[in-house]
C-alpha cells in the first residue's frame, strides 16, 4: 500500500480521540479538526472513532482501509447522535445510524490515497 493521509473534521458537540491499529493516536475536540499520516507500511489500518462528554466515552465508530477493504461506521445508539459524512479517494459515503458502510470497489486503498470523514450532530 501507499501511504495514507487521514483528515477528521469532528463539528459534533462532544470531544473525539482516534485510535488506530498501529497505535497512532489523535484527537479533536468539538468544533475542531485533525489530521493523521500513515506510512505504506500500515497495511491494514482500522481507526477506533471515540467520542466523549465529560470525560464518558459515550460512543464508538470506527474507519478502516486495506488493500482489499474500506468502509466507515458511525456508530450505533438507540437515540442516533452523530453523523458522518466523507470519502476515500473520491468515493463518497454517508451514514445517520447506519452502522458499517463498505465501499468499493474492494481495492480502492491498495495505492494509498486520501480518506477525510466530517461527523456532525444528528
Amino acid at each position: 500500500m501507499g501511504p495514507v493521509t487521514f483528515h477528521v473534521n469532528n463539528q459534533t458537540k462532544y470531544d473525539l480521540k482516534i485510535q488506530a491499529s498501529n497505535g497512532t493516536t489523535g484527537g479533536a475536540v468539538a468544533g475542531a479538526g485533525t489530521q493523521l499520516g500513515f506510512t505504506p507500511d500500515d497495511t491494514n489500518i482500522t481507526c477506533a472513532m471515540r467520542w466523549y462528554e465529560d470525560g464518558i466515552c459515550i460512543l464508538q465508530g470506527s474507519v478502516a482501509w486495506s488493500a482489499g477493504g474500506s468502509g466507515a461506521d458511525d456508530g450505533w445508539t438507540t437515540s442516533n447522535i452523530i453523523c458522518m459524512s466523507g470519502n476515500m479517494n473520491g468515493v463518497g459515503f454517508s451514514g445517520c445510524n447506519e452502522g458499517w458502510v463498505e465501499l468499493q470497489p474492494y481495492n480502492l486503498m491498495a495505492n494509498g490515497g486520501e480518506v477525510s470523514v466530517t461527523y456532525t450532530n444528528a
